[in-house]
């Protein structure tokens, strides 16, 4: 069971507000995982089985550096798990594909999490339920590890898991981005009068 409550941004308010002590903008972020499936979804059936998710990473994680990489964030490669990470080592921010994101089920990442992302995350737990973790050797450098996290469904969310044996085990914060079943979505074109100075221009070949 659980030694502390995961702490969960939802309301759009509450989002663009934490998301302020990171430095970046949900539009940001949104940008990160409509890359990540733009390009996941370019997987044709002759390409390898787990092409999907292969380009969504790629991308995700190029989106990732191409929207953050500046004067708040460099890139960061800790324990072979590739990020990025604040120039005052507040936060690092890694990518994951995952299930499902913005749900009341945690997500479950699409590939088993590696000891790297292991040891950047598990000792979180101690902070959290207020115990006195003392001497800890082959674990994070201290820097707390959030992801954004890229469902199958677009769905988006930057969250701070707690990974132990390949599995997320626990939840410091979820902060939710984008869900195309939430209230966040783009509002529809409600204009349904004729469209104006819509010319076709039709040209007649010689022959």
């Amino acid at each position: 069971m659980s030694a502390f409550n995961t702490v969960i941004a939802s309301t759009q308010v509450d989002v663009e507000t934490r998301l302020e002590d990171f430095g970046v903008t949900r539009q940001q972020i949104m940008a990160i995982g409509h890359t990540a499936r733009a390009y996941a979804d370019d997987a044709s059936p002759s390409m390898p089985l787990n092409a999907a998710g292969m380009l969504s990473y790629i991308h995700g994680v190029g989106e990732l550096r191409q929207q953050l990489v500046g004067s708040d964030y460099i890139p960061d490669r800790a324990f072979g798990v590739e990020s990025v990470m604040r120039r005052n080592r507040s936060v690092r921010i890694a990518f994951q594909n995952v299930d499902k994101s913005c749900a009341d089920m945690p997500p479950l990442p699409r590939t088993e999490k590696g000891s790297g992302a292991a040891s950047l995350s598990s000792p979180s737990l101690f902070e959290h339920a207020g115990v006195e973790a003392g001497p800890l050797t082959g674990v994070h450098d201290g820097v707390r590890t959030y992801y954004v996290m890229v469902g199958l469904d677009g769905s988006v969310e930057l969250s701070c898991p707690v990974i132990e044996k390949g599995k997320y085990v626990d939840w410091i914060e979820r902060i939710y981005i984008y869900s195309p079943d939430g209230d966040w979505k783009a509002e529809p074109e409600t204009n349904t009068s004729p469209i104006e100075d819509f010319d076709i221009n039709v040209s007649f070949k010689d022959f």
